[in-house]
C-alpha cells in the first residue's frame, strides 16, 4: 500500500476548535494493562478526534497521564487489584451524555464488577459503542448480550 492510497482526513476549517471533532471516551486500563488504553487514546487523537477522554481506574491515572499529555483522564474508582469497580458505573454515566463515541475494553481486566461496567455501557449507550478486548469477554458472558442474541 502506498501513501497515495491510505485515508485523508480531510482539512480542517480555521475557526474550528478541538470541541468541533467529536469527544471520545475510552473505558480500561487495570493495573498491568495500561499500555492497552494509552494506545487506544493516542489513536483516536492521531485519527481526528477532538477530545479524547480515557476512564481508567484511579490507581492507573500516572501511568496513563505519561503517555501523551494530549487526552485527558478521568479516574474512576477501583478494587484493590487496579480494576473498576460497581462505583465506577455511576461515575462513567456523568459523563456519557457529552461523548459522542465510547470504546471499552482496551486493558479493561477481568472481575465481575468490570464485566458488569462493559455491559451497563452496551445498555444503557445510545452513541457509538465499540467493544473490544475484555469488554468483549465480559458481553460475551453477559446476561444482557445473551437475551439480545436469543431475541
Amino acid at each position: 500500500m502506498t501513501n497515495q492510497n491510505l485515508p485523508r482526513i480531510p482539512p480542517r476549517a480555521t475557526a474550528a476548535h478541538k470541541g468541533s471533532f467529536g469527544h471520545a471516551l475510552l473505558i480500561g486500563g487495570a493495573t498491568g494493562m495500561t499500555g492497552a488504553i494509552s494506545i487506544a487514546g493516542m489513536a483516536c487523537l492521531r485519527t481526528g478526534a477532538g477530545l479524547v477522554t480515557l476512564g481508567i481506574p484511579h490507581c492507573s491515572v500516572p501511568i496513563v497521564a505519561s503517555f501523551d499529555p494530549h487526552y485527558m483522564t478521568l479516574p474512576l474508582s477501583c478494587d484493590s487489584n487496579g480494576r473498576l469497580n460497581s462505583l465506577a458505573e455511576i461515575e462513567i454515566s456523568s459523563h456519557l451524555e457529552r461523548s459522542n463515541c465510547v470504546a471499552v475494553g482496551p486493558g479493561l481486566g477481568r472481575s465481575k464488577d468490570s464485566d458488569e461496567v462493559a455491559a451497563h455501557l452496551f445498555e444503557e449507550f445510545d452513541g457509538s459503542l465499540l467493544v473490544d478486548a475484555d469488554g468483549l469477554n465480559a458481553l460475551s458472558e453477559s446476561k444482557i448480550w445473551n437475551e439480545m442474541v436469543r431475541a
